[in-house]
């Protein structure tokens, strides 16, 4: 446990030291966000914040694991999926500050980037760290074998596509108030850096830990009003994270709880979009769901606060569910 409350302190404390002059710098060669102008009107101030602060939390993701965690082939697992999601977020939050526009890389080209990278974190999870092919249903109090061979490999790396692919997009969806998913991915991490704990994964644990320790030092930047946004990097980064822990603690079908919020906002965006192509009317006023709220004149501090208590209940019941039907039953 000390190693995991020091591993969050140093990712704390290395990311508010290197928060400041990290924006001056992103100041100094204009690396700002562009607001998308169909948006809510109060958002036109944040035209030109510096953005890709995803980078400065990484920082001290790597600083407390550089100290505290022993180097291993989980660990080195974690940090590979994250470096690589994290690259692909980094690459497209140039392309929109290269571009000038909200806009970066198609949806089509970050989908398959994204199975890329699937694609490793599969063969380093299955040859190397030894994760079965099997799903753990607690609901149901049993568990799905996917099967030996070729077949068991597809329906595992299915799953994985879907684990992964899906948390990254739904941080990243979610990311679009100050603090708002860098709040919740902090709530939902702390949640499987207990887990991790529990299952006796410590190195995991470290993993996690010091992910939200890095986060909390992230929002003392991002906090409204936000001095710097995360970017696509550091959604993706936290989604990389959230998507190795549910898998390495076999909790895969407890993540859409843990991540209720996550889960909530890739909904509304999906509702969205199909109810418009079927009939061209909108389930909300805007997609994702935090902007429905400010257009029906919720403030900023409001939408971010509730949503950060309504995904604090959602990782309580699925901690909660996994501690009377997995922890208990091992």
């Amino acid at each position: 446990m000390f190693s995991v409350v020091l591993a969050a302190a140093v990712a704390f404390a290395v990311t508010v030291a290197l928060g400041s002059p990290f924006i001056n710098f992103l100041q100094s060669k204009k690396f700002g966000q562009f607001v998308r102008e169909e948006g809510p009107q109060t958002h036109l101030i944040k035209q030109g914040t510096p953005t890709m602060g995803g980078v400065v939390m990484l920082m001290g993701l790597f600083s407390a694991l550089v100290v505290v965690a022993r180097p291993n082939v989980a660990t080195l697992t974690v940090l590979l999926l994250v470096m690589t999601v994290a690259s692909i977020g980094l690459y497209d939050d140039w392309q929109k500050i290269s571009n000038k526009r909200n806009e970066g890389l198609s949806a089509r080209y970050k989908a398959l980037l994204l199975i890329l990278a699937v694609v490793v974190a599969d063969v380093m999870a299955l040859r190397y760290v030894g994760v079965t092919q099997t799903v753990i249903l607690p609901y149901l109090d049993r568990n799905l074998v996917l099967g030996p061979g070729v077949i068991g490999v597809a329906l595992f790396s299915f799953l994985m596509l879907l684990v992964i692919v899906g948390t990254t997009n739904a941080v990243n969806l979610t990311d679009g108030l100050d603090g708002l998913a860098a709040g919740a991915g902090g709530i939902a991490l702390l949640a499987y850096t207990a887990i991790a704990f529990l299952e006796r994964q410590y190195d995991l644990a470290i993993v996690c830990g010091a992910m939200v320790g890095a986060i909390i030092g992230f929002l003392w930047f991002n906090a409204h009003p936000a001095q710097v946004f995360m970017g696509d990097t550091g959604s993706l980064a936290i989604g990389g994270v959230l998507a190795a822990a549910a898998v390495l603690t076999k909790t895969e079908m407890l993540l859409p709880i843990i991540g209720g919020v996550f889960v909530l906002e890739a909904l509304s965006v999906i509702a969205q979009v199909l109810v418009f192509k079927l009939n061209g009317r909108r389930v909300f006023k805007m997609a994702p769901i935090h902007h429905h709220f400010e257009f029906l004149g919720w403030a900023e501090n409001k939408v971010v606060v509730r949503f950060w208590i309504m995904q604090s209940a959602c990782a309580a019941i699925g901690f909660v569910i996994y501690y009377f039907t997995l922890y208990n039953a091992v």
